[in-house]
């Protein structure tokens, strides 16, 4: 594709904190599946979809930034089918509803964005921040921090992985340049 507007610099912090969070939601993941006895659909959907999309995401960020940035739109995409088979699990409609909107918006911003459709990047910051901020401030403080009894540990484990994908994505927003 000729005439990139954007590229990602490989060389920012922001881009090494991205892959960072991403190789951790990655790893977070391998441990915290290790020992499930888990179908192989749901495994594939909750742990190779994720592998995958973080290998993508970093070969791309590290390797490809300056060359085919939009290949991180398939990693984007790949979270994109991860999270919405997830929002399937909420026990509210609406809420599932909500979050598929919000799945698919960041998935054609990011993507628009990273194919210079977008001409401003942003765009990015708030669908990647503030469902960051409500996860950590309202979700999580009352099933985590606030339940009584407080969960094991180990259950925090895929919502610390769900939290360092979206800080990924929300830090490769600042490594995204213009040419």
């Amino acid at each position: 594709m000729k005439n990139r507007m954007f590229y990602i610099d490989s060389k920012s912090p922001s881009a090494w904190i991205s892959v960072f969070f991403m190789l951790s939601a990655a790893i977070i993941r391998i441990i915290y599946f290790q020992n499930k006895n888990i179908g192989k659909a749901e495994l594939f959907v909750h742990l190779y979809l994720v592998l995958a999309a973080s290998v993508i995401f970093c070969v791309a960020v590290i390797f490809l930034g300056k060359k085919a940035p939009e290949l991180t739109s398939l990693s984007v995409l790949l979270g994109v089918i991860f999270f919405a088979v997830k929002a399937f699990t909420f026990e509210s409609k609406i809420h599932t509803y909500l979050c598929l909107l919000l799945y698919f918006a960041v998935l054609l911003i990011y993507s628009f964005t990273i194919f210079g459709i977008i001409k401003t990047k942003k765009l990015l910051y708030p669908p990647f921040l503030l469902p960051l901020l409500y996860h950590i401030f309202v979700e999580d403080m009352q099933i985590y921090i606030l339940a009584k009894p407080m969960p094991p540990f180990d259950a925090w484990l895929p919502e610390i992985s769900v939290l360092c994908i979206m800080a990924a994505l929300f830090s490769v927003s600042f490594a995204i340049r213009k040419r």
